[in-house]
């Protein structure tokens, strides 16, 4: 196994994403050159963020290489271990003809762009060729227009952690299936004390996550922009109720106030370990410190809910992402480069230890056992509820949000801050955000 860092600055990322898209079509109907089935011995280069010694990439690559002797890896990640650095990075390695192979990307609206610049390899074929069911083997779906051009590796679904010892001294049941007015009427019984020394219900962070609640795990229109890519979801049922949960945890003080959250910089993790709320929205991230954190183990016993519904007769659904693994539509070892991200998404991230994996054949209770063994107390995890959470939550479909969705979210939240400070009401934050959203949308449309 060789490593590399990436060590490039971003100046020419736009000639890099015009090179990527010019060619790249011709590239993925190329024929791969590569002997990774044929016993030839060829070196691959992996491409992504993550830190190759706490993660366990090394030990990875060695098993892979181990029962693959024909396919060397080279690990290729950025000093920093920064997501859209390394993409950008990925981007002028491309543009400069730099050896590419496998390459990850951490979320849906960057492959969906380089999907469209033709950087990554459809898999269709290759799929079929290894002879499994890709619906039957993993949580996530990448297809984008009926074409899948990665294999999902980690799985990000979203779930509540929750303070067991407040819920037992409050006499409440823990979830297994509620809806957001059920939430809320949680975090309202769960609020106790006054002032410096209050525990809150629960904790909504800043991130866009927390003001489209009740759409980000709709079957359809569960972003800002609606399936059709052409029409503003603003002014939508949805994301009018998410605004409505957040304007209750304000109203009835079960929720940190907005303005402690930005003036105070808050943490989630401390917000919950610090016991300053007994509840938080979060993700399969934090399974591995759901024990504690920074080396401290948490002073009360954790428990898991799942992701809240939006109507009482809705499925258990979690918004749903991944890590996706795609193959370099320009590589001369595209063979080869399938058979690690294969390999990777189903044994592989299995031995890492590290994540939660897309792959629906995995051992759950090995892989939980594995992620909380590295929490601060791993006795306080109640691990049956979060295993009752994992296969009971059914992943909502991929959102492939539009190219300027960064723009849309930013205009969005200007004025859904604006709302939860108090600055203005919820239609006018509605109308507001609607009439900018769409503006943003046709200024984009071809």
């Amino acid at each position: 196994m060789k490593k590399s860092l990436f060590t490039l600055s971003g100046t020419f990322l736009l000639a890099a994403l015009a090179a990527c898209s010019g060619g790249g079509e011709q590239e993925a109907s190329d024929s791969s050159s590569d002997g990774g089935s044929s016993g030839e011995e060829v070196t691959i280069r992996l491409h992504h963020w993550y830190n190759e010694e706490q993660d366990n990439w090394d030990d990875v690559i060695a098993s892979f290489e181990e029962a693959h002797p024909n396919i060397n890896v080279e690990s290729v990640t950025p000093e920093n271990n920064d997501a859209n650095e390394t993409m950008q990075q990925i981007d002028l390695a491309a543009a400069s003809g730099d050896q590419l192979d496998v390459i990850m990307v951490n979320d849906a609206s960057n492959y969906a762009q380089r999907v469209s610049q033709g950087m990554f390899e459809p898999l269709n074929s290759y799929i079929d060729e290894a002879g499994f069911n890709y619906d039957e083997e993993y949580r996530v779906d990448t297809a984008v227009d009926g074409e899948r051009y990665a294999l999902p590796g980690k799985y990000n679904m979203h779930f509540v952690m929750m303070n067991q010892d407040k819920l037992d001294e409050n006499n409440l049941e823990l979830p297994t299936d509620w809806t957001w007015n059920e939430f809320m009427d949680y975090a309202d019984q769960l609020s106790e004390g006054e002032g410096a020394n209050k525990m809150y219900g629960t904790y909504f962070h800043t991130w866009i996550d927390y003001v489209k609640l009740a759409a980000f795990n709709q079957p359809e229109n569960s972003n800002l922009v609606k399936d059709d890519g052409t029409t503003s979801n603003i002014d939508s049922e949805k994301i009018r109720q998410s605004l409505e949960i957040r304007q209750r945890g304000h109203e009835d003080g079960s929720a940190v106030p907005y303005d402690n959250t930005i003036s105070q910089e808050l943490s989630y993790r401390d917000q919950f370990f610090n016991q300053s709320a007994a509840t938080i929205l979060t993700g399969s991230w934090m399974i591995s410190e759901a024990g504690g954190i920074d080396g401290s183990p948490s002073p009360f016993n954790v428990s898991f809910a799942p992701y809240p519904k939006a109507e009482e007769g809705d499925p258990v659904t979690t918004p749903a992402g991944a890590d996706f693994l795609s193959v370099y539509s320009g590589s001369q070892n595209k063979e080869a480069a399938f058979e690690f991200i294969r390999w990777y998404t189903t044994e592989g991230i299995q031995e890492q230890g590290r994540y939660l994996p897309a792959y629906k054949n995995a051992d759950l209770q090995e892989v939980v056992d594995n992620l909380v063994q590295a929490s601060a107390a791993p006795d306080k995890v109640d691990t049956e509820s979060l295993i009752n959470v994992l296969e009971t939550s059914e992943a909502a479909p991929l959102n492939i949000p539009p190219t300027y969705i960064s723009e849309a979210e930013d205009a969005y939240m200007s004025e859904t801050d604006a709302f939860l400070l108090g600055e203005q009401d919820l239609e006018t934050t509605i109308e507001n955000a609607d009439q900018k959203v769409q503006e943003i949308i046709d200024n984009n449309a071809e």
